[in-house]
């Protein structure tokens, strides 16, 4: 037995240290996905228009990226943000699938969201009588 234990003991360390290594590695690489519901905040809304008050106020996101940067995002610092920027008022209605930007996204972590559908209405004005 004790021949058997101390046999090519330098080759039996070596490949022991190699798996550990190989472990370590694979370990630190792992790439995950984890959901969020995050709030969405709509900036640079055409003057004269508004948003229709049956869009839903969050979405859920997919966070992909490595196991540690993943897990270690603060989802209460996070925005959802979508500009209606390039949007024409000249429309009565229209649907815009605009880009979302989450923010601050750290680096190596990347997020994917279905597209959303703004319907956005012209304001109204009603002028009130005076009897």
């Amino acid at each position: 037995m004790k021949r058997w234990f101390f046999h090519n003991l330098g080759l039996k360390v070596l490949a022991l240290l190699i798996a550990l290594v190989l472990w370590a590695y694979v370990g630190s690489r792992q790439v995950i996905d984890t959901r969020a519901t995050l709030h969405l905040e709509l900036t640079d809304i055409p003057v004269g228009m508004t948003v229709d008050p049956t869009l839903r106020s969050s979405l859920l996101f997919t966070f992909t990226g490595r196991k540690e940067s993943v897990l270690d995002l603060d989802r209460e610092n996070l925005r959802a943000v979508m500009s209606l920027k390039d949007v024409k008022p000249s429309d009565k209605e229209l649907f815009v699938h605009p880009a979302i930007r989450v923010e601050p996204l750290p680096k190596g972590i990347s997020v994917t969201v279905l597209p959303v559908t703004v319907h956005l209405l012209p304001i109204s004005v009603k002028t009130k009588r005076k009897k």
